[in-house]
C-alpha cells in the first residue's frame, strides 16, 4: 500500500513539473536596434524608406500557434490628425522563416483589425521570421509628427498559450507644402514701363502656398543683380516701388515701398494657405530724371520653413520711356496789359515755364514774337519800354542770358539753356511793360511763341 502511494505522488509531481516549466514567449526586435517602428523623416518618393521586425517564438509545450498584428492605438500627429494606415504598407519576407507557415506575404496596409503573419508547424516548434514596413508618400493625408501602436499577439490553436508585444510607431512626413511664385504674365519675368505708376497698369508677382502643417513660414524678396542699362547706370533708389495686396495679416510690406538691394521680409505666417500679389511701380516724378532706355536685373524670391528653404527666381525688366516736354503757365487772358498810359507804374506778367527731359542732352527754350506789342488800334509799343527778365531759382541748374530786365527783341533766340546732363528745370519769365511819354494808350497785347529745342 506503500509503494503504491508513492508512485502516485511521483508521478503528479511530474505533471506539476511540466507544467511549470512547459511555455510559450513572444520577441519583437527592429533590426535597426531601436525600440520602436520608427521612421523619423520621411525620404522623398522613390528613396527607400523601408523598416524590419524580427519576430521570435519560442516554444516548449509543443501546441500549436498563430502570431497576429494590428494598430493597438491610431497614429496620429501633434494637432490630432490621425494619419492614412493605407499608406503604410506592411509585408512578411518570403523564406525568413524555418518551419510552420509565413502569410501576409503580399503586401498590404496597417489595420485596426488583425493579421495574421504566421501559423506554427503541427509540432508548435519555435521559429522566427521578418516582417518589413514601407512608407507609400503619395497616400499622405497630412503632415507632422506622428505616434501611434501597435501590438503582435500569440494565440494558440485549441489551447490557451497566449502573449503580447506591444511597439511604438513614430514617424515624420514631410511637409505636404505646396509654394507657387510667378508672374502675372510671364511666369519668371516682370516687365515694368515708366508709366506704370497705379495697380491698374503694373504687372505684379503672384504668390500662394497650401498645405502648411501650421510651421512659421517667411517669405523674403532679395535683389540678386540691381536694375542697371546697356552703359551699367542703375536704376535711381526709391524709382521703383513695391505695392503689396492681400487678404491676410501676413504681409510684412504695407503700402508703397521702396524697392532696393538686400533682402525684405515680404511674408510671414503659421497659416495653412494664403495668397497675394506684389505689384511693381514707377515713381512718376524720380523718372523724369531716370535716364531714358531698359533696365535689367534679378530678383528672387525665397521661402523659408523647419524644413529648409525653396528659391525662386525673377527676370526683371523696366523700360524707362523718353521724355522731353515742356509745360507752360501763363496769367489768366494772356501776357496782356490792360489800360497802359503814360504815367501809370509798370505792369508785370509772369510766364511759369516747366521743362522734363530724360534723355540726358542738352536742350534750349525759345522765345519767339513775329511782331511788336501793339494795342487795339494797332498802335505799336515801344520795345525799349517792353522788357523781359528770366528768374531761375537758387540751386537749379542751368542758365539765361535775361538775369536782368532787357528789351523783347522780335524773332527767335533762347531765353533759357540747360547743363549739360538736360537736366529739368522750372523757371519764371516776367514781362514788363512801362508806359513812356508821347504814346498812344489802350491795352497791348503780342502772342509769344515758346518752343524747346535739343541742342
Amino acid at each position: 500500500m506503500l509503494r503504491r502511494l508513492t508512485i502516485v505522488i511521483l508521478f503528479s509531481l511530474l505533471g506539476l513539473t511540466r507544467a511549470c516549466f512547459a511555455s510559450v514567449s513572444l520577441s519583437v526586435s527592429p533590426v535597426d536596434g531601436s525600440n520602436g517602428l520608427r521612421f523619423e523623416r520621411v525620404p522623398v518618393a522613390g528613396a527607400e524608406n523601408k523598416k524590419e521586425i524580427h519576430i521570435r517564438v519560442s516554444s516548449t509545450n509543443g501546441n500549436r500557434y498563430q502570431v497576429f498584428q494590428r494598430i493597438l492605438e491610431p497614429i496620429v500627429n501633434e494637432k490630432g490628425d490621425a494619419l492614412n494606415l493605407q499608406a503604410i504598407v506592411t509585408q512578411t519576407l518570403p523564406n525568413s522563416n524555418s518551419a510552420g507557415s509565413l502569410y501576409l506575404q503580399n503586401s498590404d496596409h496597417l489595420t485596426m483589425g488583425d493579421q495574421l503573419l504566421y501559423s506554427s508547424s503541427q509540432s508548435g516548434a519555435s521559429d522566427s521570421f521578418m516582417i518589413g514596413y514601407a512608407l507609400d508618400n503619395n497616400l499622405f493625408n497630412t503632415s507632422g509628427s506622428f505616434r501611434g501602436r501597435i501590438v503582435f499577439t500569440l494565440r494558440g490553436i485549441g489551447n490557451s498559450s497566449s502573449d503580447q508585444v506591444t511597439l511604438d510607431v513614430m514617424l515624420e512626413t514631410p511637409s505636404s507644402l505646396k509654394i507657387s511664385v510667378k508672374g502675372a504674365h510671364n511666369l519668371d519675368r516682370i516687365h515694368i514701363k515708366s508709366s506704370d505708376t497705379s495697380d491698374k497698369t503694373a504687372d505684379f508677382i503672384n504668390v500662394s502656398f497650401s498645405g502648411n502643417s501650421g510651421q512659421e513660414i517667411r517669405i523674403y524678396q532679395e535683389t540678386e543683380n540691381f536694375l542697371e542699362n546697356q552703359t551699367d547706370e542703375g536704376l535711381g533708389v526709391g524709382l521703383l516701388q513695391l505695392d503689396a495686396q492681400g487678404e491676410g495679416e501676413g504681409l510684412r510690406i504695407q503700402g508703397l515701398s521702396s524697392f532696393g538691394f538686400g533682402r525684405t521680409l515680404i511674408y510671414s505666417s503659421n497659416k495653412t494657405e494664403d495668397n497675394f500679389v506684389i505689384y511693381f511701380l514707377v515713381n512718376a516724378d524720380q523718372a523724369q530724371n531716370q535716364a531714358a532706355g531698359s533696365y535689367d536685373g534679378k530678383i528672387k524670391y525665397i521661402v523659408e520653413t523647419a524644413q529648409g528653404q525653396k528659391e525662386f527666381p525673377i527676370n526683371v525688366h523696366c523700360e524707362i520711356l523718353p521724355v522731353f516736354t515742356m509745360n507752360i503757365t501763363a496769367p489768366p487772358g494772356g501776357v496782356n496789359f490792360a489800360h497802359v498810359i503814360a504815367n501809370n507804374p509798370p505792369q508785370n506778367k509772369e510766364v511759369l515755364i516747366t521743362v522734363s527731359s530724360n534723355l540726358h542732352k542738352s536742350y534750349q527754350v525759345l522765345q519767339g514774337l513775329q511782331t511788336g506789342m501793339t494795342n487795339q488800334q494797332g498802335k505799336e509799343f515801344n520795345n525799349k519800354y517792353f522788357n523781359i527778365q528770366v528768374e531761375i531759382p537758387s540751386g537749379q541748374k542751368g542758365r539765361t542770358d535775361f538775369t536782368e530786365f532787357s528789351p523783347v527783341q522780335t524773332g527767335e533766340y533762347p531765353i533759357f539753356t540747360s547743363d549739360s546732363y538736360g537736366s529739368g528745370a522750372s523757371f519764371t519769365v516776367v514781362y514788363r511793360l512801362q508806359g513812356y511819354a508821347r504814346m498812344s494808350p489802350g491795352d497791348f497785347s503780342v502772342p509769344i511763341r515758346f518752343s524747346l529745342n535739343q541742342k
